[in-house]
């Protein structure tokens, strides 16, 4: 039985030859490619399991020393007159009508939805 997908070598074009070279070269690169990549994977998790701990802990350091600097700066009373104002705004008209316990409700909601910007130089 004779080999229907069988083409002479006389009837191929030389460009279709240098087509399956580079279709070769270029699955040679890919696959070095790719073992490359996984080789610098290896080496950036070495690397991290030697000095990980130490930059995770230089962070941690820096990061206290950011929030202990801001609570040390940090003052309530600079935000009392906007705090008022969103208290006030939730008041009823007439202060006869609301008890002790509804204003410090209206203190929890005001404070529990503030937010608090740091900027980190």
């Amino acid at each position: 039985m004779e080999n229907q997908n069988f083409i002479p070598a006389e009837t191929l074009d030389p460009r279709d030859a240098r087509i399956v070279e580079l279709e070769k070269e270029l699955e040679a690169v890919r696959k070095a490619s790719q073992f490359q990549r996984a080789q610098l994977d290896h080496v950036g998790d070495a690397i991290m399991g030697v000095i990980g701990d130490k930059v995770e802990a230089l962070i941690e350091s820096y990061v206290d020393n950011v929030k202990d600097d801001v609570m040390d700066e940090f003052s309530i009373h600079d935000y009392q007159s906007e705090i008022d104002d969103m208290i006030s705004d939730r008041l009823p008209d007439d202060d006869d009508d609301i008890g002790r316990d509804d204003v410090k409700s209206i203190i929890k909601e005001v404070l529990a939805g503030s937010t608090l910007t740091l900027d980190i130089e």
